[in-house]
């Protein structure tokens, strides 16, 4: 088929070109090693701020004893001030409805009667089979915030069981774990990645429990790179995606296009094909960019490959429709490169390429939704950082591809009525 032989000739062409390998392969790697050092404990390598702050968090304490005012000691405490935002509501239903609008990343919940339940009476010999359980409340559309919402919250109920195993426990214990667990939480990484380990606490008699609701697996760490290199991958296919549009007009003003359409090839297979060249484009540099993040940083891009393909192609795919569709009403190439560059910005800040997303509230949230950008990193955290499946981001490629199938038959529709003369 004709269309085929262009688009494969268009993307040997490309990537012939040296000048353009740099900005489709090497500016993503560079750009996101430098942020990735930036932020956070990167294989040791970088310092130990966490990449994002100030995530809301909702703590519904119905409590009255020492153990529900050691979490909300902990939570409150001066050293996780600027990591999260700590709301205290009476309303469970009303908390995790702030969660289904939008409004907090998790909401842990504390019963009432729980220090009684666990905290042995005066004379008692502690022996005592007791149990107990607080509830976690996790956005399961983020994909960030609840790892360190999770990681927090366990970390605090590890303290207390080291506490609750000895026998004869005493509020002054309890009030003493919480001054030290909150100073320790200030360096918040390496609490993380040291101190959260399994082989560091007994758990095998556990009395205090942790019950997780719409929660991933646990974690080990966070990569920033896990998501800065998505991030930039889809940021840099879209000016990838303009970019090849935009020599459809560069060709129509040097007169190729015209005598390629008075060969006996259809015309609509001729613009078929030069769109199918940057898709083809696309595909390959974010191909190259998995297998070379992986190989370089070592990112897991998920257990799920049939989910990063089906992102991955999708992605691309609404990508260059769209960046077909705005090429077609441009004057020329001049313009169409500024329109192309303009909204790549836009949508790359606006859609989470550079910081999270889910941090966004009110009208930006709503609009950060018309983005393809959005989308496509929805899709590719939930298997970078969320280790999700296939079935996990059907929402977000199904949401890609009717912008793919949509921006690419109108630009296919109207660059034959362009070029019809």
């Amino acid at each position: 088929m004709k269309s085929l032989q262009i688009a494969w000739k268009d993307t040997l062409t490309r990537f012939r070109d040296w000048k353009a390998l740099v900005g489709l392969l090497g500016a993503p790697l560079i750009i996101s090693t430098l942020i990735g050092l930036a932020f956070g404990n990167i294989g040791g390598l970088g310092g130990t701020e966490a990449p994002i702050s100030n995530i809301e968090m909702i703590l519904v304490n119905q409590d009255a004893g020492d153990l529900g005012a050691n979490y909300e000691e902990v939570l409150t405490s001066e050293g996780l001030q600027d990591l999260l935002n700590v709301r205290q509501m009476n309303d469970l239903e009303a908390a995790r409805a702030e969660i289904e609008a939008g409004n907090a990343r998790g909401v842990l919940f504390i019963p009432a009667g729980f220090s009684d339940a666990l905290i042995p009476e005066e004379g008692s010999t502690g022996e005592e089979a007791m149990s107990g359980s607080v509830e976690l409340y996790l956005d399961p559309a983020a994909n960030i915030s609840p790892f360190i919402i999770q990681s927090i919250v366990e970390q605090i109920t590890a303290g207390a069981n080291t506490i609750l195993l000895a026998a004869g426990v005493t509020a002054d214990q309890i009030v003493e774990q919480a001054e030290l667990l909150g100073p320790a939480m200030e360096n918040l990484a390496p609490v993380l990645t040291a101190e959260l380990q399994p082989e560091n606490f007994d758990f095998s008699s556990q009395k205090l429990t942790l019950n997780k609701i719409e929660v991933g697996e646990a974690r080990e760490s966070f990569s920033p790179f896990a998501f800065f290199i998505p991030g930039m991958a889809v940021f840099f296919l879209m000016f990838s995606m303009f970019d090849g549009s935009r020599s459809i007009l560069l060709e129509e003003s040097r007169g190729t296009l015209p005598r390629l359409m008075t060969t006996p090839t259809p015309i609509w297979q001729i613009i078929l094909g030069k769109m199918g060249g940057t898709f083809m484009t696309g595909l390959l540099q974010f191909t190259i960019l998995v297998i070379a993040s992986t190989l370089i940083f070592g990112i897991s891009w998920g257990s799920s490959i049939p989910g990063l393909i089906t992102v991955v192609v999708l992605t691309v795919f609404a990508a260059s429709g769209l960046g077909a569709l705005l090429t077609v009403f441009a004057r020329n190439e001049t313009q169409a490169s500024i329109v192309g560059s303009a909204v790549s910005l836009v949508f790359g800040a606006l859609g989470g390429s550079f910081f999270p997303a889910e941090n966004f509230s009110g009208v930006i949230n709503v609009i950060s939704k018309f983005t393809l950008n959005r989308w496509a990193m929805q899709g590719l955290t939930t298997l970078t950082i969320r280790q999700g499946g296939f079935n996990d981001i059907l929402l977000e490629a199904g949401i890609l591809g009717a912008i793919g199938l949509v921006t690419f038959s109108l630009a296919l529709w109207a660059f034959q009525r362009r070029f019809v003369k």
